[in-house]
């Protein structure tokens, strides 16, 4: 074990006796280890804080080349969904609208992402006002929450998650609660949801409904 870890300085009291100031010393802000172990000043702050902006911004434009991705791969499901129809293969109409559900639930998870996104760029650009002659960021709770739930969406990049480390270490609490960002009931595709996109496409009588509903009371 450390020095500092040793039976004899656990406490800090002990260590103040034998070493004055060292307790103080120990006890640096956390938010030093983010920005490269040294004792930061009022401009590193900022400028890591700026930086965690930028990538942030950075992001959100692959978030939404991602969510573009997935609309343009949507279209050419519901081109093959008119195809499979036109043949009349029920099951296989089925299973291409269950993957247009699938694709719309993911556009929501990374609207949502990219949303959490913003407010973290707009409390970081708070905490960067504030700061005045501090020399450590103050990272809240609640941008703390974000930046957890944000590092688990499986589209982001590591970068995100590298982060969420650093931020962690200026949180003002340990760990925010982590909450996921996920549409509730993503991995159960509803027959109604289907049924859902099969309507829009006017092809409502294929849909797994049709049959319940074509059935006399």
């Amino acid at each position: 074990s450390s020095y500092f870890g040793s039976n004899h300085f656990r406490s800090s009291q002990h260590l103040e006796r034998a070493w004055p100031g060292a307790a103080k010393r120990r006890r640096r802000p956390r938010c030093v280890a983010a920005m490269g172990n040294k004792q930061p000043t009022a401009l590193d702050a900022k400028m890591k804080a700026k930086e965690w902006q930028w990538q942030l911004k950075t992001e959100i434009k692959h978030l939404d080349k991602e969510i573009k991705k997935i609309q343009a791969d949507e279209a050419k499901l519901q081109k093959e969904i008119h195809a499979q129809a036109d043949k009349g293969n029920v099951d296989s109409v089925q299973m291409l609208a269950k993957q247009v559900v699938r694709s719309r639930k993911a556009v929501q998870r990374l609207e949502k992402t990219k949303t959490s996104m913003h407010g973290v760029t707009l409390q970081l650009t708070t905490s960067i006002s504030m700061m005045g002659t501090a020399h450590a960021i103050k990272v809240s709770t609640d941008c703390m929450k974000s930046m957890n739930a944000i590092a688990r969406v499986p589209e982001v990049s590591g970068m995100m998650e590298e982060m969420r480390r650093e931020m962690a270490k200026c949180a003002d609490a340990e760990d925010g609660i982590e909450e996921a960002l996920k549409v509730e009931g993503e991995d159960e595709q509803a027959d109604s949801e289907v049924q859902r996109i099969l309507e829009e496409m006017a092809l409502e009588k294929m849909g797994p409904l049709a049959a319940l509903s074509a059935e006399p009371a």
